[in-house]
């Protein structure tokens, strides 16, 4: 029985080979999407699973609330802490097994490496994503090692532990265990590492994406610890894990620490100014956890997760009803098998498995097809989304099954309603050729291509809105000169140490404008920021100000605007490091009025004492941080010392090549071990909406294939309905009517459902792009012509899709269609 309804269904498929085409074609691209989208969501749903203590590791996150505002919310969730919680939490709770902290060096994005081997010349190249951590750390997480022992590897201040892919780089094939590295930075000043470990670059499916460790001891941040009076309330730059033991309740355990903070940090917290809580975040949770400021890898929104799981959904859906639609239309055709079949005995349960069965084989067909798209597009889709998946995840044997199952379900979506709906024919009818296509599935066949329609032009309109709000962030003013402007990093205290020098002989070709060194710039992170309160106010009425030193004339390399008072300037020898000039922001946040700015003081408290600074000048109000963001007080210093992190070179030339020669051989001139590197300040801001980015492409690229889809199913329709309105047809040519008149007749039925899917989709998509903009403090408001243009094209593709075959319909002979009939 079952080899007899297999090779119904594979004549059914031959014999109609047209609609079996778009079937296969409409299923097979669904499945496809289906499939990389439920990867790429399985892959961030897979962020550290694979640690062996994954169940029991958290991080430890902070909840900051700073005198009467500034973040007094509450709501400010951040993931470093001061140094001192991670032993003291350990020695506190037994709960607790083992602790780690982990230092994110958030001044210097990047090491200086150098190795010499046998003689032969210094092999330099700036390293990314190196952490620095306790000794403890591989307690904690897994990492398969290929050389060393994780367990003693960090234990001496000189250890590095590589990631494959860096010992490679910097040895080549040979072994690195035991080898030296000179790291400098503020990683290392200039000492030499010994390699102690290699680790398996397993990084991609961890929020810790190491390229290399150091142990916490060394470096600046080693001196910080051993030098410093720590406490439990500033200097929160290290990110606390803990390991609990495997009968530990995590929330009991968050329900002690109002207790710890009493009795540990509330009377040091107070005396700055400010209050903080402290709770537990689950390891596995992290990458997609939001809202969490200082984290080491950028976040995934759920949202976006949603988004494309929606999609993956829809676009599979949207076939689905391409093969029901097709299938009920062409019923008539298989009216005559169903009664003959009925007469003979066979059961409604039967007929029903036999059509189900059908498109069971349709769908595993198409399953067959997908794969072959899915390996054959899976390097496109990694270089559109930014993930690494790999091809061998396809037939691991769970998303193996996933996918298998994904097929039956798929046909047994696509093919339950015209399976019931065939199996219902009365024989008696159909064998008088009494057949009519009844009014319920003529009704349910235009619900679903509406409801097609409404998912795609949702898709165009979020497209449109998500590319408007991109070009916005492009386009707005961020208060200052962001074009032209180079920004070099210093990566080594003795390319530091050169600044002066190297800014002299910049200055010395006609097309600089300016130079000014700076620790921080708009667009990369800054986590320096002081609790400033007005003197007569108290240290209760502070709040937080991110702060930046600067050289003189960096405020005028950057072109920002001044709204009262005055720049630094070397024309004032008073001007030191206790003068500051601040922006618009700080003024509103301190209720200064701008007349009374000029000479406000606002005092800073450190370690027992009280440093004061004085207000010279204020900027409108400019964007440091990205649109996500809204404008926070900020406040430049001048540098005590030329100790920088960047100089901004700003030019004014078309021939930025000849410049960027020219910087580069005043570089390798002054310090020529240090490889010479540079970004352009807009690029550095832009790269901070590369998630924002990201999405809008992978959205784009779907709704054009919805879009396809949906249209095949329309095509398909439109054929069916120019084969039964043939005579129809012939009678008008006969009568006199047009070409246009007759494919205006044809295709207007199918253009009203495109104008209520339109009517529908327009009110979903704006509310739910509005909920999407919210995730923006600067953000656009929709404008009208989005739906305007969404709507005519959606309109525009349907017309040309049925306007195909209502053409090719109104162009036959009416003696043949007539004859025929």
């Amino acid at each position: 029985m079952l080899t007899n309804y297999l090779k119904i269904a594979i004549r059914n498929l031959l014999r109609s080979k047209s609609f079996s085409g778009i079937n296969i074609l409409g299923l097979s691209v669904g499945m496809t999407c289906c499939m990389l989208l439920l990867l790429y969501v399985r892959s961030e749903l897979s962020y550290d699973k694979h640690q062996q203590h994954a169940d029991h590791l958290y991080m430890l996150g902070q909840k900051l609330t700073v005198g009467r505002g500034s973040t007094g919310s509450g709501n400010d969730e951040y993931g470093t802490l001061s140094a001192p919680y991670a032993f003291a939490l350990k020695g506190e709770f037994p709960e607790i097994d083992q602790v780690a902290r982990l230092w994110v060096n958030l001044i210097d994005e990047k090491a200086l490496m150098q190795v010499r081997q046998g003689g032969k010349a210094i092999k330099s190249f700036y390293e990314t994503k190196g952490y620095q951590v306790d000794s403890t750390f591989f307690d904690l997480f897994s990492y398969q090692f290929t050389e060393g022992n994780p367990r003693t590897a960090l234990t001496d201040r000189n250890a590095v532990v590589l990631s494959e892919d860096v010992a490679r780089k910097l040895f080549g094939s040979e072994p690195a265990l035991n080898k030296l590295v000179r790291i400098s930075g503020t990683t290392g000043s200039g000492e030499e590492f010994k390699v102690t470990g290699v680790y398996r670059d397993e990084t991609a499916r961890s929020h810790i994406d190491a390229r290399f460790f150091v142990p916490i001891t060394a470096g600046w941040v080693g001196r910080f610890l051993r030098e410093s009076k720590l406490d439990f309330c500033c200097n929160n730059m290290f990110i606390t894990y803990l390991k609990l033991r495997p009968d530990a309740d995590a929330r009991q355990l968050q329900q002690k620490f109002p207790a710890f903070m009493n009795k540990y940090a509330r009377n040091d917290l107070k005396a700055a100014g400010f209050d903080k809580d402290i709770f537990l975040i689950p390891v596995p949770d992290l990458h997609l956890y939001e809202g969490l400021k200082t984290v080491i890898t950028p976040t995934n929104s759920n949202m976006y997760l949603y988004i494309l799981g929606s999609i993956a959904v829809f676009t599979l859906l949207i076939a689905c009803i391409n093969f029901m639609n097709l299938a009920t239309a062409r019923s008539a055709k298989r009216a005559a098998e169903v009664g003959i079949r009925k007469v003979m005995g066979a059961e409604r349960a039967s007929l029903i498995g036999q059509f189900l069965g059908e498109s069971m084989v349709l769908s595993l067909l198409a399953l067959v097809i997908a794969i072959a798209l899915v390996v054959l597009l899976l390097p496109v889709f990694n270089q559109l989304s930014g993930k690494l998946l790999a091809t061998s995840e396809l037939f691991e044997p769970s998303i193996a099954l996933t996918f298998l199952g994904l097929a039956l379900l798929t046909g047994l979506v696509a093919g339950s309603y015209p399976a019931f709906f065939l199996a219902m024919f009365n024989p008696a009818q159909v064998l008088k050729g009494k057949f009519v296509n009844s009014l319920s599935a003529v009704a349910l066949r235009r619900a679903l291509v509406v409801f097609q329609f409404v998912v795609s032009i949702g898709l165009v309109l979020a497209t449109f809105i998500i590319q408007e709000q991109m070009r916005f962030m492009r386009n707005k003013s961020l208060g200052f000169q962001q074009d032209q402007q180079i920004a070099i990093p210093f990566r080594s205290s003795e390319s530091r140490g050169m600044y002066n020098a190297f800014r002299t002989e910049v200055l010395a070709n006609n097309q600089v404008v300016g130079a000014a060194g700076t620790q921080y710039y708009p667009g990369i992170i800054n986590p320096s920021d002081f609790t400033l309160y007005v003197p007569e106010q108290g240290v209760g009425n502070g709040h937080m100000v991110k702060t930046n030193w600067v050289d003189f004339d960096y405020l005028q390399t950057m072109g920002f605007r001044l709204k009262t008072g005055r720049l630094f300037s070397r024309q004032f020898p008073g001007d030191t490091n206790n003068r500051m000039v601040v922006n618009e922001a700080t003024l509103r946040k301190f209720q200064i009025p701008v007349e009374k700015a000029v000479g406000q003081k606002l005092n800073f408290d450190w370690q027992g004492q009280t440093h004061q600074y004085e207000i010279v000048g204020v900027l409108n109000d400019f964007h440091y941080e990205d649109l996500h963001q809204n404008i926070e007080p900020y406040g430049f210093m001048l540098n005590s010392r030329p100790d920088y992190n960047y100089i901004i070179v700003h030019v004014n030339t078309s021939n930025l090549a000849g410049v960027l020669g020219f910087l580069e051989q005043t570089w390798k001139k002054l310090r020529p071990d240090d490889p010479f590197e540079y970004t352009f300040l807009n690029e550095d801001f832009q790269k901070n909406y590369q998630a924002e980015a990201r999405t809008s492409r992978i959205v784009s690229y779907f709704t054009a294939i919805s879009i396809l889809i949906s249209c095949l199913g329309l095509f398909g329709l439109a054929a069916f309905a120019a084969q039964q309105r043939t005579k129809e047809i012939g009678v008008r040519k006969v009568l006199g009517a047009s070409v246009t008149h007759i494919v205006l007749l044809l295709s207007k039925d199918f253009l009203k459902l495109v104008v209520i899917a339109i009517l529908i989709a327009s009110p979903i998509a704006w509310y739910a792009m509005n909920q999407w903009l919210q995730d923006f403090a600067y953000k656009i408001d929709i404008p009208l012509w989005i739906f305007a243009v969404a709507g005519g094209l959606a309109l525009l593709i349907a017309f040309v899709t049925v306007s195909f075959q209502s053409i090719k319909a109104a162009l036959m002979n009416p003696v043949n269609s007539l004859r025929s009939e």
